[in-house]
């Protein structure tokens, strides 16, 4: 197989997806001088099933790479979570700021998506939407093709941004889906009243399932509730959301029942695991890279950040491989801290009388609660996060 060396040729690039993972990376290689197509099957940019939510370290990358102003300056800030017990005890926390912003975003998936798509375009990619891709395979020599219901296109390098579901994963066999018997539920809701401070929130029941909410803009919410997919072989997704209004004082009292012209969207499989992540001329961003339950997970910040590793490995490295192999590295060390943390938090969902004496802890120190937030929001690691908690709780740096 022939390497690329990245300091004399330029590459030929394929990206499959057209989300935010694949559109910032096209165009950071853009940047780089690369010929990057981008191939996306949908017409156009839509909204997704989504918590809409862009924490603090991700608002930091894009101050990193000076784009901030062009991608999420239109957006309305997050100052933090409110966090909600199975007793409805409401513990209000600020993300710290050891470093960096202090505030997240709550973004409309089609409007940040067209922003970043829109950057792509603005240097030089090559963009193929409403273009489905049929089959992947690789030569002797190391391109991949492409066949698609358009033609068919070969690449030095192909990067599949192509989600949770990745065709091109799903193809070479390289994602295994996991089934955790928990399905995600998703909606918009209004609110009763004017909206309050910019906070989200995260509410914890105990049936064992959580409520994430984003607060969109004055009259929007993104209402999200992450259930037993069982649930649903016996109840109508409508009714699983209004039993949790109708039973939390604070919900009932932001948002009327959902009618039955609610929109429910629904996501059954939130989990699946990527082994091979790259190598061979061949790497996976965002999603298709390896997707867990978003409890923990913040899936735009995880999609931005797994792009600009990989721009800076392609532009370090004297070669392709090279590069590919230090982006695996890196990435499974990201991944492995992020799984435990997920693991940890399912493991608490689970057990009412645990989250309680959790948020009893919490709401002794308003640090503590900072602290904790900063973990679930990705600006500490999970062993820091902790150590702040247990040993540091009366500063929030």
């Amino acid at each position: 197989m022939s390497v690329q060396n990245l300091n004399s040729k330029k590459l030929n690039v394929g990206i499959v997806g057209a989300g935010p993972a694949g559109s910032l990376m096209a165009y950071l290689l853009a940047r780089l001088g690369h010929h990057v197509y981008l191939i996306e099957r949908r017409h156009q940019t839509d909204r997704k099933v989504c918590g809409e939510y862009l924490c603090p370290k991700g608002v930091e990358l894009l101050e990193q790479m000076n784009l901030f102003q062009q991608v999420g300056s239109i957006f309305e800030p997050l100052h933090g979570m409110v966090l909600v017990s199975p007793l409805d005890v409401s513990i209000p926390a600020y993300f710290p700021t050891p470093s960096g912003s202090e505030r997240g975003l709550s973004v409309n998936r089609q409007l940040f998506d067209q922003k970043l798509l829109d950057l792509a375009l603005e240097n030089g990619v090559d963009y193929l939407n409403d273009t489905t891709v049929t089959k992947v395979f690789q030569a002797p020599e190391g391109d991949w093709t492409v066949e698609t219901d358009s033609g068919s296109f070969r690449f030095n390098v192909l990067i599949a941004a192509d989600g949770r579901q990745s065709k091109i994963g799903h193809q070479l066999g390289h994602i295994k889906e996991i089934n955790t018997k928990r399905a995600a539920l998703h909606c918009y809701l209004p609110r009763k009243t004017a909206r309050g401070n910019r906070m989200g929130e995260m509410h914890i029941f105990a049936n064992e399932s959580y409520c994430g909410l984003d607060p969109i803009s004055d009259d929007e919410v993104n209402f999200s509730i992450v259930c037993n997919s069982e649930r649903l072989k016996k109840e109508k997704p409508i009714h699983i959301i209004n039993e949790a209004i109708r039973n939390s004082k604070r919900l009932n009292a932001m948002f009327d029942p959902a009618d039955e012209k609610t929109e429910i969207r629904i996501v059954t499989c939130l989990k699946n695991h990527n082994d091979f992540v790259a190598g061979n001329n061949l790497a996976y961003i965002g999603d298709a890279a390896g997707f867990i339950d978003p409890l923990t997970g913040e899936g735009i910040y995880n999609a931005l950040l797994s792009s600009k590793i990989l721009a800076d490995c392609l532009s370090h490295e004297p070669d392709v491989a090279g590069a590919l192999s230090l982006y695996k590295k890196t990435k499974r060390k990201l991944s492995f801290q992020k799984t435990l943390l997920n693991h940890f938090f399912q493991f608490l969902i689970r057990r009412t009388t645990l989250v309680n004496l959790t948020a009893s802890f919490l709401q002794k120190s308003q640090s503590r609660a900072n602290h904790f937030i900063g973990i679930i929001g990705d600006i500490h690691s999970p062993a820091k996060g902790l150590w702040k908690m247990l040993f540091n709780f009366e500063g929030n740096q």
